[in-house]
């Protein structure tokens, strides 16, 4: 009988090892005043986002978010003092003011998606010249890295949409003709939502694009390593009319994910127009393939990075650090209730330290198929062991014939 215990002991601790060498933390910088913080993850952290938490210095788990689609639910948001119209050279234009919901500010939430609705005869393309004001100041236009634009090319496709930073109080858009005439703006609606492939880049990443072989019109690019991409940046060889690339994500394009019919670029100086940005859901992967129309030639090509993020509440001055390689230390509670979010987009985001051991992680216990492979010759050896010096005791202990 204590033979067998003993065994089945030892096949106990064989299958319930922990493993603590890939416990690892690396410290945030102490935040210069309490509240929000935004904390970026690089690529090493984001592959190990599944098992992380974030501590204090005395180990305690600290609640956090993560950045993404539909954490804060959208909100249409009434408008005030309403103005459509022309401005003095004769381009449509719309002035509106926002009503905030009790104990909202400007900025709850990051972005800002428009709604228009718009009056005109297909085709036509049109620039759109973006100002907020706030406070009662001077309006201040918007300059985003890729120029706006609203079109309608029936049967090609149409976008009446725009997604503008919530930093503003009260807004203005003129409508500016590329091709065709601008369309007539009879209203719209504004909605509140956090999207983040909506957002600024973090990361331009330029890369080389190499035809795909045996494959026409078909180019391929590959990054050094795996990155969640929100956009591309894609310049067309010019003359080129608007179209819509088919992208591929992931090393087989068969099996990749596709993105196609979304938004159109084109590359016109006779009309001095040109539209290049592309938006994707967040996807990670390292290759993206691109296809072009006949006649369409890539001019050159950049990747929109937003790594992921977490948002944490921070106090001044006290240490935290994020653990990664273990079990996740769940926090109590969960900051998705509370009545009020602000992800404070303007304030400077946290950057990792290096990776240092972790005294107070939590070890991932090794699974028993896991364990099984290395230690079975041990296990089953340590066994016949056992049992053969059992069935050596029987057999001397019987008296003999």
């Amino acid at each position: 009988m204590r033979p067998l215990l003993l065994l089945t002991a030892i096949l106990g601790l064989a299958c319930t090892r922990e493993d603590t060498a890939a416990l690892h933390r690396r410290n945030l910088p102490p935040a210069a005043a309490s509240g929000w913080a935004r904390l970026p993850l690089d690529a090493e952290a984001q592959r190990q986002l599944k098992g992380a938490w974030i501590g204090d210095a005395a180990g305690r788990s600290v609640p956090f978010l993560e950045a993404r689609d539909g954490l804060w639910e959208a909100r249409t948001l009434p408008l005030e003092h309403l103005l459509t119209g022309r401005d003095a050279e004769g381009r449509p234009t719309v002035e509106f003011s926002l009503s905030l919901p009790e104990g909202w500010q400007v900025g709850e939430r990051e972005t800002l998606k428009l709604d228009l609705d718009l009056d005109g005869r297909a085709p036509w393309v049109s620039q759109v010249k973006a100002e907020r004001q706030l406070d009662g100041g001077a309006f201040i236009a918007y300059d985003p890295a890729t120029p706006l634009h609203l079109y309608d090319l029936a049967p090609s496709g149409s976008r009446h949409t725009l997604d503008l930073p919530w930093d503003g109080q009260r807004y203005r858009l003129t409508l500016l003709a590329a091709q065709g005439e601008a369309p007539r703006i009879r209203g719209l609606s504004v909605r509140a939502e956090t999207r983040p492939e909506a957002l600024e880049a973090e990361l331009a990443l330029e890369g080389a694009l190499a035809p795909e072989p045996g494959k026409p019109r078909t180019w391929r690019l590959t990054l050094p390593d795996t990155e969640r991409l929100v956009g591309l940046d894609l310049v067309l060889a010019p003359p080129a009319a608007p179209l819509a690339p088919e992208i591929r994500t992931g090393d087989d394009p068969e099996a990749g994910r596709t993105w196609a019919g979304g938004d159109l670029v084109w590359n016109l100086p006779a009309l001095h127009t040109r539209a290049t940005r592309i938006a994707l859901t967040p996807v990670q992967t390292k290759t993206i393939t691109l296809t072009l129309p006949d006649g369409a030639t890539p001019q050159s090509l950049r990747v929109l990075v937003r790594r992921q993020t977490l948002i944490l509440p921070m106090e001044a001055g006290q240490a935290y650090a994020l653990h990664l390689g273990g079990e996740a230390k769940p926090a109590p509670g969960s900051l998705g209730a509370l009545p009020s979010l602000r992800t404070l987009a303007s304030a400077a985001p946290l950057v990792l330290g290096p990776s240092e051991p972790d005294p107070q992680g939590l070890p991932r216990r090794i699974g028993a198929d896991e364990r099984a492979r290395p230690w079975m010759p041990w296990v089953a050896g340590l066994a016949a062991a056992i049992l053969a010096a059992v069935a050596w005791r029987l057999v001397k202990g019987q008296p003999a014939p």
